[in-house]
């Protein structure tokens, strides 16, 4: 850490006087020298989380220790192979997070296999994918963020995972309370905010903040978080978060939500979940905090070993007062989508089942989806958006299955990667002298096969068994499919 960084470090810590001491104000400033441990969550969706770290560490050369407290999360401490730089990674089989973001997910106590969920504030994503990971993908998630901005990262982190139930928006979050009063299961609010997490990393370094700052935001967070709660069912569960360690973005938001609604909301104790982990403050700066807000729980980097983070778990025991509004309209059929009728998609799963072995009728049923059609680009649907938010603009929705080229069906590139360990057939295996040249995305020439080429889509796997996207057997190469983001 150069000075100017820890002179800014230590600029923040010092606000915390009154509750660290100076020793251990002086752990986190050495704990800065020290690297942030890679987190690594495996997704459900595509791969057996025992099966996969096990095979991914031996394959790159990767020292993995498991996190007790959150399901299939492990952390990296040493790699041959960056785990940013696989095939693996970026086919979505795995996510890269520091282990205080997987946190807020956990805490969630899933009641029923198919929650409605609200995501207020979701981009980047992550937390959305950890969201799609623990319901199977079998919910529904509207994803929202309020800045045009971030939506092609979240759409693109959503896309590389695989989930099919769910649907991004572009609003302002502190409208959905007025808009769907008591319609979701679960809300996470991972909140805006100044990000005085005490653990600078290259993307985010330290900064100084101002009292200003802290009070503008505990404003809009303070309505962000009553939206979420309005939004959330009677009985339901809404998980508070921010990467931020300052009381004003943390304590001081929940205790006025408490103080405003004192019937309405109830905090779960979650301030031991996990070895580390320090119960919420019970006053800073002279103002004392509701006493439930023991509850909560904070993340010290000296004592969690992670990056600074606060949560709260709260549970809505009653109505929270609201004026109704409507929220934005646009008739379906301005999408352009058109349901598929009987036959077309009855064709459509008799050809995946001929030329992939693959079961796209049972899909559609486990996962209660639609098949659409737009200017000959199929999509698979959710059930859920159509039956509740059908007028709802989105940005995203569902995943798309693929399109005709001329009398041929090619699949998308998000089908191929979220169910190509599904396929029984249409699979071509490339030696080993190629896997590093199609990674990089190029195609393959002098392929050796036994498999007439007439221009057919094909799953590429390596002798490995790695998922390799999707490439088109043509006469003299095997064409590289793979998205130009995804190369």
């Amino acid at each position: 850490m150069d000075s100017d960084s820890r002179d800014r470090l230590n600029h923040n810590l010092q606000r915390f006087a009154e509750i660290l001491t100076s020793d251990e104000i002086e752990r986190i400033i050495t704990l800065q020298e020290q690297p942030l441990p890679t987190g690594i969550r495996i997704n459900r969706l595509k791969a057996d989380p025992q099966t996969a770290i096990r095979d991914l560490s031996e394959r790159y050369g990767w020292q993995v220790t498991s996190l007790p407290f959150i399901e299939n999360t492990w952390t990296i401490s040493s790699a041959e192979v960056s785990p940013g730089k696989t095939i693996e990674h970026r086919m979505g089989q795995y996510y890269l997070q520091d282990a205080a973001s997987m946190v807020p997910v956990s805490l969630f106590e899933l009641s029923t296999p198919a929650p409605l969920i609200l995501d207020l504030a979701a981009s980047p994503g992550g937390k959305t994918t950890h969201l799609i990971d623990r319901t199977l993908d079998k919910g529904f998630i509207l994803a929202n963020d309020a800045s045009i901005a971030r939506i092609p990262a979240l759409r693109s982190v959503l896309s590389s995972w695989g989930g099919i139930n769910i649907a991004i928006t572009n609003y302002p979050g502190e409208s959905f309370g007025a808009w769907y009063p008591e319609t979701f299961d679960l809300v996470l609010l991972d909140a805006p905010c100044s990000m005085e997490n005490l653990r600078p990393t290259p993307s985010h370094p330290m900064r100084e903040t101002t009292s200003d700052e802290r009070l503008r935001l505990q404003q809009r967070q303070v309505q962000l978080l009553t939206s979420g709660l309005q939004a959330l069912k009677i009985g339901g569960q809404l998980v508070y978060a921010t990467c931020s360690l300052a009381p004003e973005e943390d304590e001081a938001v929940v205790d006025a939500v408490l103080n405003r609604y004192p019937t309405a909301v109830d905090l779960t104790d979650i301030s031991s979940f996990f070895t580390g982990a320090s119960p919420g403050l019970s006053g800073f700066n002279g103002h004392a905090y509701h006493p439930d807000l023991k509850n909560t729980l904070r993340l010290w980097p000296h004592r969690s070993g992670t990056s600074g983070f606060f949560c709260a778990l709260l549970t809505k025991t009653d109505s929270i007062p609201l004026t109704l509004q409507n929220p934005p309209i646009r008739d379906f059929t301005r999408t352009g989508l058109v349901r598929l009728d009987a036959s077309t998609q009855q064709t459509l799963i008799d050809l995946f089942d001929e030329i992939y072995g693959f079961k796209l009728d049972e899909v559609i049923q486990i996962y209660d989806l639609k098949l659409y059609n737009r200017e000959g680009q199929l999509f698979l649907i959710p059930q859920r958006y159509l039956d509740g938010f059908r007028s709802l603009p989105f940005e995203h929705i569902g995943m798309p299955l693929g399109r005709w080229a001329h009398q041929t069906f090619e699949p998308a590139h998000e089908l191929i990667s979220r169910f190509g360990q599904m396929f029984s057939q249409g699979i071509i295996q490339i030696e080993n002298e190629f896997v590093e040249q199609w990674i990089a995305g190029r195609d393959i020439r002098n392929l050796h096969t036994d498999i007439p080429p007439n221009g057919q889509y094909l799953l590429v796997k390596s002798p490995a068994g790695q998922n390799l996207g999707l490439g088109k057997l043509l006469p003299k190469r095997l064409r590289n499919m793979l998205p130009r983001q995804s190369v």
